[in-house]
Order: C-alpha cells, then sequence, then structure tokens
C-alpha cells in the first residue's frame, strides 16, 4: 500500500477556518474566537496609480469583520512588521504569507489590477498559511474611482470562501483520521466547491484508493498530475492504482516518470519495481531494476530482486506460449524470449548466491534448478542442486528439484536418493512417494515402481484408484495398445489390481486385463496347432473370465462386451477343434 499522506500541516491550517474553533488560538492569528487576515495593499501590475490598490485595501480590511474572521487593521499589521524590519508599505504578497507564518495568521489576501479601458480590471487571490492552497476570487472590472465597489465584490467573495474553506478543512480532518465515509462525503463536495484546492482533491483520490475505487482514485490522481506533472507523490499513487486496475502501461509510464525524479535511489527503484511486481508486471518491475544495475552492477540488493522478477516474468510468458517443436526431445522446450529471461535471471540469482553463501534465499537455486531444466540443460541443474545442498542442508525443495534433474538425464537411483533425502527432512513433501513411482515406471522398473506408488497410497499422496491408474495406463499405453509388449502390460494391470481400488476402478481393471489376454491368447493362437492351441485356450477362458467381471464398465462406457465374447467363444471352439483333432491322429 502506498505511503499515507503525512502532509498534517495542510490540515491543520485549512481548519483554522472551522466557523468554532476547537482550541484556543495564539493571540496575533486569532482576535476572540475570529480569525485573523492579513489583507496588503492591491498591486498595479501597469504603472497605473498606487492609490486605487491602497483604497480598495482600506475598504476590504473595513469590510472583512465577520462573526468568524477580522481583517487586521494596516497598524496591527505594521506593528507586527516592525519586528521584521519591514514596513507596511513594504508588504507584496510574497512578504505579507511570510509574515503571516510568522504571526500563525492563517489566511492572507493578495491582489492586483490593471486598466482596461477607463476601468481597472481587479484579480484577488486568497492563501492559506502554511499551506498555500490558492482560493481565487471571480475577477472584477470597475470603474477607476470605484474602489467601494471592487471591495464589496470581494467581500461578497469571501463569504463564500470562508464555506468552501471550511468544507475543505472537514475533509481534511475526516481523511486525517481514517474516517472514509465521512471522508469520501467532505471531500467530494470540497472538490466541487473548490475545484482548485489541490489538497481536497489529493484527500478525496486518496480515500478512493483507501476504499478500493479504483478508477475514481486514478481520475483525481491525474486531475492532480495534469496539474504538477513532476509531483512524484501522486506520481506514485497514480501508478499504483492504476496497477490495482490492471493498467501495467499506465503504471509503468507514471513509475518510470517517478524515477525520473529519483534516478540514484536504490531504496526507491526496489519499492517501485516490487509495486509493479504486485500489480502483475514483472517485466516492468525488472526492466526497472535493470537501469539500476547499469549504474550498479555489482548491487546485489538490486540483483536479487531483478533475478526473481526476471524468473517469474519467463515462467508467466512461458504459460502463454506454445512449446516449439525439438528435435528427439533435446534443447530447450521454450521459445527464444522466454529462454532469454531464463538466462538473465540464472545470471543474477547465481551471483547472489555466490556472493552471499548459506545467507542468500534457497529459493533463488531451486529456481536456478527449474531454469536450467526449461533451457534443456539438465546437467547445469544437478551442478546448482549439488553445490546448494552444502549451503542449504536442511532443504527439501531443493533436493526435490534436484530429483528431477537427475531423472532427466536417465539417472533414476540418484533421483530417487534425491527424493529419499528429501523425505528425511520432509515426511510430508508433496507427491514425493508418488514421483519416485513415475521414475520408477519410466525406467520400466515395474515392482519397485509398484513399492514406491503403494506408500504413496499409505502415505495418502493421492487416492489409490489415481496410483492404480499410474500403472495400468503404462501398461496399457506402453505395451498393450500397440502391441509391442502384451505380457508386460498385463503384468502393469495385475500390479494395478493389487491397490486397494474401488469396485468401479476394479471393473475397468478387470475389462482391460481380459482384453489384453485376449490380445495375448491371438498372438499365442497363431501357429494353429496342438501346442498352440493348448497354451491359448486357457488364456482366451482366463480373458472371458475378466472381461465378464468388468461388466460394469463396459456398460458405463459403451464398450461391446458381447462382441468380444462372441469372438473370444470363436477362438476357443477352434482351439478345441485343433486338440480334438491333433488327439484323433495320435
Amino acid at each position: 500500500m502506498c505511503q499515507r499522506l503525512s502532509s498534517i500541516l495542510a490540515v491543520v491550517a485549512t481548519a483554522a477556518f472551522l466557523l468554532i474553533p476547537l482550541m484556543p488560538q495564539a493571540a496575533e492569528a486569532q482576535e476572540g474566537s475570529r480569525f485573523r487576515v492579513i489583507v496588503p495593499d492591491l498591486q498595479p501590475t501597469d504603472g497605473s496609480r498606487d492609490r486605487f490598490g491602497q483604497r480598495v485595501a482600506d475598504n476590504v480590511r473595513d469590510l472583512i469583520d465577520m462573526d468568524t474572521h477580522v481583517a487586521m487593521s494596516q497598524r496591527d499589521i505594521d506593528r507586527a512588521a516592525r519586528d521584521f524590519d519591514l514596513r507596511y508599505r513594504d508588504l507584496d504578497c510574497t512578504t505579507a504569507r511570510q509574515l503571516a507564518s510568522q504571526l500563525d495568521v492563517p489566511l492572507v489576501m493578495c491582489g492586483e489590477y490593471h486598466e482596461e479601458g477607463d476601468q481597472f480590471r481587479v484579480d484577488v487571490t486568497f492563501f492559506t498559511v502554511p499551506a498555500g492552497e490558492e482560493f481565487v476570487i471571480e475577477s472584477v472590472a470597475v470603474a477607476q474611482n470605484d474602489e467601494s465597489g471592487a471591495a464589496s465584490h470581494i467581500r461578497t467573495a469571501f463569504e463564500g470562501l470562508v464555506q468552501e474553506v471550511q468544507t475543505v478543512a472537514f475533509c481534511q480532518a475526516e481523511y486525517a483520521s481514517s474516517n472514509w465515509d465521512q471522508a469520501l462525503d467532505y471531500c467530494s463536495r470540497a472538490v466541487e466547491l473548490a475545484p482548485q484546492s489541490n489538497e481536497a482533491r489529493y484527500a478525496l483520490a486518496r480515500t478512493y484508493l483507501e476504499t478500493e475505487q479504483w478508477q475514481n482514485s486514478l481520475d483525481h490522481f491525474e486531475v492532480l498530475l495534469e496539474d504538477d506533472p513532476r509531483n512524484d507523490d501522486v506520481l506514485n499513487n497514480a501508478a499504483y492504482v492504476a496497477g490495482q486496475l490492471g493498467d501495467t502501461d499506465k503504471a509503468r509510464e507514471y513509475y518510470t516518470r517517478f524515477l525520473d525524479i529519483n534516478p540514484d535511489n536504490v531504496s526507491v527503484r526496489n519499492r517501485v519495481a516490487y509495486e509493479l511486481a504486485q500489480a502483475g508486471d514483472d517485466e516492468g518491475a525488472m526492466n526497472l531494476l535493470q537501469e539500476g544495475i547499469e549504474q550498479e552492477p555489482d548491487n546485489i540488493e538490486l540483483h536479487e530482486r531483478f533475478g526473481m522478477y526476471a524468473f517469474r516474468a519467463a515462467t508467466a510468458r512461458q504459460s502463454t506460449e506454445p512449446q516449439p517443436a525439438t528435435q528427439d526431445g533435446d534443447g530447450p522446450q521454450v521459445s527464444s524470449e522466454v529462454a532469454e529471461l531464463f538466462r538473465t535471471a540464472i545470471a543474477s540469482l547465481e551471483m547472489v548466491i555466490q556472493e552471499k553463501g548459506a545467507d542468500a534465499d534457497s529459493r533463488y537455486a531451486v529456481n536456478s534448478m527449474r531454469a536450467y531444466r526449461q533451457l534443456g540443460e539438465p546437467a547445469e541443474a544437478i551442478r546448482i542442486g549439488e553445490m546448494a545442498k552444502d549451503l542449504f542442508p536442511e532443504n527439501a525443495d531443493l533436493r526435490s528439484q534436484l530429483a528431477n534433474a537427475y531423472n532427466d538425464v536417465g539417472d533414476v537411483d540418484s533421483a530417487i536418493a534425491a527424493l529419499d533425502q528429501a523425505l528425511e527432512i520432509n515426511p510430508d513433501l508433496s507427491q514425493a512417494r508418488t514421483r519416485q513411482g513415475n521414475f520408477y515406471l519410466q525406467a520400466g522398473r515395474v515392482a519397485e515402481a509398484t513399492e514406491a506408488l503403494k506408500r504413496a497410497a499409505e502415505a495418502g499422496e493421492q487416492q489409490p484408484d489415481q496410483l492404480a491408474g499410474m500403472l495400468f495406463s503404462h501398461g496399457f499405453s506402453n505395451y498393450i495398445q500397440n502391441q509391442e509388449d502384451i505380457p508386460e502390460g498385463i503384468r502393469l494391470i495385475e500390479e494395478a489390481k493389487t491397490f486397494d481400488v474401488s469396485t468401479e476402478f476394479g471393473e475397468q481393471l478387470n475389462f482391460f486385463h481380459g482384453y489384453g489376454l485376449y490380445l495375448r491368447a491371438e498372438q499365442v493362437q497363431q501357429p494353429q496347432n496342438l501346442e498352440s492351441a493348448q497354451r491359448s485356450k486357457p488364456i482366451f477362458e482366463e480373458a472371458a473370465r475378466h472381461i465378464r467381471a468388468g461388466e460394469g464398465y463396459a456398460q458405463r462406457s459403451g464398450q461391446d462386451m458381447q462382441n468380444l465374447l462372441d469372438a473370444i467363444s470363436q477362438y476357443i471352439e477352434i482351439q478345441e477343434a485343433i486338440i480334438a483333432r491333433e488327439g484323433r491322429r495320435r
């Protein structure tokens, strides 16, 4: 979350306009319960006579004599100015505001005028002190001798100004107290009454941010940026809100502008990159850090974050891209853009590991290994893993990833050993025994695979149906379906049936067990002689028994069980005929 507004002075200064003071004020700022206003002479901007501006100021001081505010007299202003080596006649807008700050006077009127035909055009602004908020009243043209008319216009405008400032004060007070509902009410009205009040608009934008009304918040921050494009606080807030809206391009733009103002601040760059990453823009975050690394290539803190963001950017982009085809499964399984991101991540993460050793985050080694595997370089993943084992002896995830890398290069025994070590550290490591079973299966070590998968079932890693299904799927797809090694496929199905499977899955296993036996019997009976008939006939009969035991599965899946049984029956009759014929010949 962005930093909270810290401009308490603005709140205090604006609150000074409340109709009823909440606590005693300094004597210089207050007369009784009324707040004082400094009104210096209006200044001509074109060489017009000074007398008009002096008389308008005199009239305004007489007219600002209200229940809530009173103008300081010329004598009192002059007396106070002498303490600072000034005189009333020396005061312009700047020195009047400086004097007001010293006296704790919360409001100063500044005015100027110039000739416009036979009239004077009068422009007046009231400034809050010390916040410097400007409240501009509507310009007016009066006859050159109508000082009272100009003053009357200013007095009328001031009455409306008091309401504006009061609403702004309530806005600031409720915002500073984190009373979001009240702040939303008062700040909305304050911006409507005083659209020029940047303090009120900022408080409203921040209130929308705090209540997660992101679009409304961004709209007001962008208005503030139109007035002050280099306000780094507003840029930071606008970037954060844009990120929450999912507008990463706009968030990146505002953060970049923010860093243009603070280019050498590493902590700021890290914080901005973090907020970009939190908004889902990891590539934007790493690009910001890249600029910092170019300035400080040995800054380990920058490399840490840069490497992590680069890795996340690579995996995010990889998830949206189709994997490119590779020959014989060798080489990287990612696009060149993703590969470059992975290599960038590895370079920074390995630098951090080398520099910080055991004080580094163990995830850096794990992610480097993952990146190398995605690049089709499991040997490099093994190198990192073996080195990192000594640095992080109690890290199960690292050994788990090392097991994957060993399996990638076909070293199943080392892969199993790495997972055993991981299980010693964390017996609850997710799917570790299941993966051991899968590694053994891929290596054709069925008995060991079965034992590993049974251990997975005992540990509750997966349901027995799922674990037995791994044996069944491997056996059927690799050996039975292509008829390359039907006996091996049947053996895997028989192993699957030793698990405590559900009735439904047991029926499926029986059906395909029978189907595998049927295919095997077809192969055995091929010579169609006495020996082949005697060997194949019991296999056909066993196939029929298993298929009938899988009747429930056949009905649910729409398998034509009867047609298959009819075919088996015909084969059995043929084998019986061959046996009978050959028997008579003997």
